[in-house]
């Protein structure tokens, strides 16, 4: 018997941490992924609270490296763990002039916002048997919508994910696999603690609200599927 998870990337803070901490509360057996290994323990110990007889899975985990990849892959099927959803949380802002934009600047845009969503997204397909279902909830951005000034890299990251995501819906139909994408704008995180820069969050959204709008609709009702979640403030 095989035991159904629900995974996240970027489940340490922001966003991930809010949609682990209702999952957990639900009832659901949660794993969090994350590079920081600190910010881990103290997700860890935020959901340990909100369900001490629910205890999550926290697995230090680059996305980018398809080494950490294959570890997250082994740890389920040692386990005998198959993902139920997969949150594809993780990724990271960057803020500049076209002009500035180098080779190394966009490796690391495309690494947290791309290039991982494809490698954890390609592992949870192969690990996961074919006649379990399997829902794939891919959270981009508003700027996977729309292109905006000082935000080229980012942007043209968050184009790729949402073409992928748009084709994996296209390969995957038909099959026991649903895609969902979601396009949430500006919340109040650590995304936007930018050195030198000093940004007015007040009017942006609380991602615990944000949180609530996304798991309330991805666990909706077996005889409808939302698609397509774009959630913007008032």
């Amino acid at each position: 018997m095989t035991k159904k998870v629900s995974l996240i990337s970027g489940g340490a803070s922001g966003l991930g941490l809010e949609i682990a901490d209702l999952l957990v509360r639900s009832g659901k057996k949660v794993i969090i992924l994350s590079r920081n290994g600190e910010k881990l323990k103290q997700a860890s110990a935020r959901l340990h609270e909100s369900s001490a007889d629910n205890p999550v899975d926290a697995i230090t985990c680059n996305i980018g490296r398809e080494e950490d990849i294959k570890k997250v892959g082994n740890f389920l099927v040692k386990n005998s763990m198959s993902v139920e959803y997969l949150y594809n949380n993780a990724g990271m802002g960057l803020f500049a002039g076209a002009e500035s934009s180098t080779a190394e600047m966009v490796d690391i845009v495309f690494e947290a916002n791309l290039k991982g969503m494809i490698l954890l997204t390609s592992e949870i397909l192969r690990v996961t048997p074919k006649e379990e279902e399997l829902t794939i909830v891919n959270i981009m951005s508003t700027s996977a919508q729309i292109g905006r000034a000082q935000e080229t890299l980012y942007c043209a990251a968050k184009f790729g994910a949402r073409g992928y995501t748009e084709a994996l819906r296209s390969e995957l139909k038909g099959t026991r696999r649903n895609i969902i994408a979601v396009y949430p704008g500006g919340m109040r995180t650590d995304f936007w603690k930018i050195p030198g820069q000093n940004k007015d969050l007040s009017s942006f959204m609380d991602p615990a609200d944000v949180a609530v709008k996304i798991v309330n609709a991805v666990q909706i009702s077996d005889k409808m599927l939302v698609t397509d979640i774009t959630i913007n403030r008032k």
